[in-house]
């Protein structure tokens, strides 16, 4: 990681702190119902929380047999370490699935490569970012697409529940968009041929290409064509919590643990050696 990165970064959180008021609701449509009972009263007293987290999603996320790893599962574990909790229990969630379990109470936080928006501001709050990101596209290697520009009258993957089945139909309205259950189905279906693309935020991609057996066969297409901020997602109406999460992140940055996280998973020799977006902006309210 660069200092560069590290910089902006800061800044970009301190500016959403300020701005954002911890990215809450936009107000346009009802709130989702908040969980009985103040969850940061309940999970400082009991020091057990419960964190959603993908199992599906390298590098941010993967359950082999009862285990959990990835670089939003070292976030997760050092964030409840820096707030005092001793007992973590991750539970698994989907891109389709997070906001629903979130609100239902199955979680007091959602930790899950889930990118900070005002259209899901409406059912859930944000955490000041903590990393950042953009979309891509995944295609064999053999394929003729060098951009998202060559998707007219083609087919592309996406996840169900992820932004980029939003952002494909407004970049590349002639594309069909094939929405897939969870992301081993997504890399799949561009394996089999049924798409000819797949997208999704560039990092998550290069992990699944990594994974996937045959990452010769594989290649990213284009750089990235969004931005996405990824936060910690918390219930509405729980200012306290998300105030103390967003407090523990910035205590994570300045004792460097956040980076040292980082370098584990992205610095130079890492698993998933790779150059991250130096830029993060804020998201508007």
């Amino acid at each position: 990681m660069t200092t560069t990165f590290g910089r902006l970064l800061l800044l970009a959180c301190a500016t959403a702190v300020m701005l954002l008021g911890g990215c809450g609701g936009d107000g346009r449509e009802a709130a989702g119902p908040a969980p009985a009972g103040d969850i940061f009263a309940r999970v400082m007293q009991a020091k057990k929380v419960r964190i959603g987290v993908k199992a599906d999603t390298p590098p941010f996320g993967v359950k082999k047999g009862e285990y959990y790893s990835g670089f939003d599962i070292d976030i997760a574990q050092a964030l409840a370490h820096q707030m005092g909790i001793d007992d973590v229990e991750f539970v698994p969630v989907t891109s389709a699935t997070r906001s629903d379990q979130l609100v239902a109470g199955e979680v007091d936080m959602v930790i899950a490569s889930m990118t900070i928006t005002r259209y899901r501001m409406r059912r859930v709050d944000f955490s000041i970012p903590y990393f950042q990101d953009g979309q891509s596209l995944l295609v064999k290697t053999a394929s003729p697409i060098q951009t998202y520009q060559d998707l007219g009258g083609r087919s592309v993957g996406a996840v169900k529940g992820s932004t980029t089945q939003f952002y494909m139909r407004q970049i590349s309205p002639d594309a069909k968009v094939v929405l897939f259950a969870d992301f081993k189905a997504l890399l799949a279906g561009l394996e089999a041929g049924d798409v000819d693309a797949i997208s999704s935020d560039q990092v998550i991609l290069l992990g699944l290409r990594k994974n996937s057996g045959h990452p010769a066969d594989l290649r990213i297409a284009g750089a990235r064509f969004t931005t996405e901020p990824y936060g910690v997602a918390v219930p509405q109406n729980q200012s306290r919590w998300r105030n103390a999460i967003d407090v523990a992140l910035m205590e994570l940055w300045e004792n460097r643990r956040w980076h040292t996280i980082a370098e584990t998973w992205f610095g130079a020799g890492a698993p998933y050696e790779m150059e991250i977006p130096f830029s993060m902006t804020p998201v508007p309210r």
